[in-house]
């Protein structure tokens, strides 16, 4: 039984690392940038979800001994109200989504409109492209 959950930890960090990452912006000038893997776009009306990542040059500062590289997110967005949520939220120690888990967020987020100009804008405005 044990190797069998040891089998798929590996290959779900492995599904994770081999993701088809697409550049969709940037921002704090080109020290965050913010992907998403196409091949998980899932439509339920005109509610969208999306694995997308963040992902950052200089590492971000939970604490004196936790830091992160990236954040790996289950987004939601709703392409009629113009709307978003995040519906889990991963911080991993590497860039690209690598590395040891720094932080979980499991639950929902609250639902939030999405502002202008912001990466919300651009991953939303790329899913919302397929619906």
């Amino acid at each position: 039984m044990r190797r069998l959950f040891v089998g798929l930890l590996v290959a779900v960090a492995s599904a994770s690392a081999c993701a088809d990452w697409v550049k969709v912006g940037e921002s704090m000038n080109g020290k965050v940038l913010h992907y998403l893997d196409p091949a998980t776009i899932r439509k339920e009306g005109t509610v969208m979800r999306v694995v997308t990542l963040t992902d950052f040059v200089e590492p971000q500062v939970i604490s004196d001994t936790q830091r992160f590289l990236s954040v790996k997110m289950q987004d939601e967005f709703d392409c009629a109200t113009q709307t978003g949520r995040h519906l889990s939220l991963t911080a991993l120690a590497g860039n690209m989504g690598s590395g040891p888990v720094v932080a979980t967020e499991p639950g929902p987020a609250d639902v939030r409109n999405v502002q202008l100009n912001t990466a919300d804008e651009d991953l939303m405005n790329f899913v919302c492209a397929r619906n």
